[in-house]
């Protein structure tokens, strides 16, 4: 129902109605209207609130460009990237598999550098880049501070990156070009890891008010992108942040204006990443998912495993072809780095399958075994991983039925499981 309705209706009533009478009765209609609308926009804002997956703001992204090609102006890409290590020649990106770069990680080396004076032959050590490993779990401890979700993040090509170190190497020598011996992995030089994660401080551009506690004082932050999710690097004298309205809401002992640091974590955008891929933790939030999620009870079939694994965008190129009960697999999740994985439980097989080979197929079901595992923390969760078209067993052993330690015992078993 809209204005000009309630006129037509009333100018086919107004023949014996006085003109002040008939002003009056339209004034009263029109407010009815106008409440009923900003009803309705209310329960509308509401509903997106309570339906809307809070956690969307906070998936992380991963891409590798050259250090030429991020631009200066990027409010999605950030360089994870504060220089060479000091003693190493150089740092590199293999685009090798998963277990491939541990190897080359364990042992020494051979490896043919270009430099200013010509090719030389040298025996190197390569290290794993651990700042960039540092600048995620630096990023993991503020989501805790912060009481935020953190979800296992899939940055791969971070773990391909590393440091090439040389004693006998000399120092004057610039490194234009560097390749293994025997050409078996193709190296990168001048690469970079890019994450949507961009430090930034922020200051409040207002006098702080009191506190509800009238002991502390409330900071409001007016931020750059409302939609991007942020996080504030604690300290003590922060007491809690919250968002509002207005902006990021900190609540601080300190009375005066102050810079605050903080970490925005930018939604995805479309931005051409021209070497490799973006990979991301991104999770489809259907409508079954929401309702899993939110379930005091937690299924514990293998219609269920299935379901959190198809809805990770991480899936994309995998299929799912079992779940065995009591077998180890190859590829474990990165459980020592992330989480934590009780001993002594029953194991629990993921079995997947990749029509085209690639070198972050590993990763890939690293990642959903770490999810699964987080939701099943009963279970000793591993994965295996075939490549090609040939039959399995237990294809299509994930349909609904009841693994071990569900609610009510064993499921009953199938041919093939």
């Amino acid at each position: 129902m809209d204005e000009s309705f309630i006129y037509e209706r009333l100018k086919a009533l107004s023949g014996g109605l006085e003109r002040s009478v008939y002003r009056d009765i339209s004034k009263a209609f029109e407010e009815v209207v106008r409440y009923n609308e900003k009803a309705l926009n209310e329960l509308k804002q509401s509903l997106h609130r309570e339906l809307r997956d809070v956690s969307e703001r906070f998936y992380l992204y991963g891409a590798v460009a050259a250090a030429g090609d991020v631009p200066i102006v990027n409010d999605f890409l950030f360089s994870m990237d504060d220089g060479q290590v000091e003693g190493s020649i150089a740092t590199i990106f293999c685009q090798c598999s998963r277990s491939r770069m541990e190897e080359i990680f364990e042992n020494s080396q051979e490896l043919i550098v270009e430099t200013d004076e010509g090719q030389m032959e040298i025996t190197a050590r390569i290290r794993p880049c651990r700042r960039y490993q540092k600048k995620i779990d630096e990023l993991q401890n503020v989501f805790y501070e912060n009481g935020i979700f953190w979800r296992t993040p899939y940055l791969p090509y971070v773990d391909r990156f590393g440091d090439v170190f040389c004693g006998d190497f000399p120092q004057e020598a610039t490194v234009k070009s560097l390749r293994f011996k025997d050409d078996s992995v193709p190296v990168g030089l001048g690469l970079i890891p890019l994450w949507n994660v961009e430090p930034i401080s922020l200051k409040c551009t207002v006098f702080p008010i009191p506190a509800i506690d009238e002991q502390n004082f409330r900071h409001t932050l007016k931020l750059p992108f409302y939609q991007d999710g942020y996080v504030v690097r604690m300290d003590e004298a922060v007491k809690n942040v919250f968002m509002s309205d207005e902006g990021l809401e900190v609540v601080s002992q300190e009375k005066v204006q102050r810079p605050f640091d903080l970490y925005r974590i930018a939604v995805h955008r479309d931005v051409k990443v021209p070497h490799y891929p973006l990979t991301s933790n991104f999770r489809r939030m259907r409508h079954v998912d929401r309702q899993a999620d939110n379930a005091v009870l937690k299924l514990r079939t293998k219609a269920e495993i299935g379901r959190i694994v198809t809805s990770y965008e991480a899936y994309a190129g995998l299929e799912l072809i079992g779940i065995e009960e009591g077998s180890r697999g190859s590829i474990a999740g990165p459980g020592s780095r992330y989480g934590f994985v009780p001993k002594g439980q029953e194991d629990l097989l993921l079995r997947f399958r990749v029509q085209k080979e690639h070198f972050l197929a590993q990763d890939q079901v690293a990642f959903l075994v770490a999810e699964v595992q987080r939701d099943h923390p009963q279970f000793a969760v591993t994965g295996d991983l075939t490549f090609g078209n040939q039959q399995d067993d237990n294809e299509g052993g994930w349909h609904e039925t009841s693994v071990a330690g569900g609610y009510g015992g064993q499921g009953k078993r199938h041919p093939g499981e």
